[in-house]
């Protein structure tokens, strides 16, 4: 009769355990959840010291992939003209050309450059050649802002 109640309060022991790690990692997948920022393209740039070095999740659709490698593309805000440049972070090594003219989600670290660096990255863009002709996403390619993406995915409808 000891042994059976021994074993029955081990058990809920053992449960209210279980139930504890449980609530706990509950609550750290909800506190990394409140950690990633949504927001639009248009947000970000509209304010963005209030994003930078956090983490965002933006989505719209790439308009192109730099096919030298495949470490940056480029995505439209919803207003059919705004750009920004999302570059290649965490475990994404490419991104693959096949996304372009695809809707995609991203998510990753806002980052502006200070004056320095913008400068050096614009020059050393204007020093290889990346394309023939102008392209639309030129201007978000000079710019001192951009999204290290730690993951994508593409948004399928």
């Amino acid at each position: 009769m000891q042994r059976m109640f021994l074993l029955v309060v081990l058990a809920v022991f053992i449960g209210s355990c279980n139930q504890t790690a449980k609530k706990e990692s509950k609550e750290t997948q909800v506190t990394e959840m409140e950690q990633v920022i949504s927001a639009t393209i248009e947000e970000l740039l509209a304010q963005p010291a209030d994003y930078v070095g956090k983490e965002v999740a933006i989505s719209g659709m790439v308009t192109h992939v730099c096919s030298h490698g495949g470490q940056k593309c480029f995505v439209l805000a919803s207003d059919g003209e705004t750009q920004i440049r999302i570059v290649t972070g965490g475990e994404i090594d490419e991104f693959k050309t096949s996304l372009e003219g695809s809707n995609v989600a991203f998510k990753g670290v806002f980052t502006v450059l200070n004056k320095l660096e913008t400068d050096e990255h614009v020059e050393d863009h204007d020093s290889k050649e990346h394309h023939s002709t102008e392209m639309a996403h030129t201007e978000a390619e000079k710019a001192e802002y951009f999204i290290e993406a730690v993951d994508y995915r593409e948004i399928t409808q």
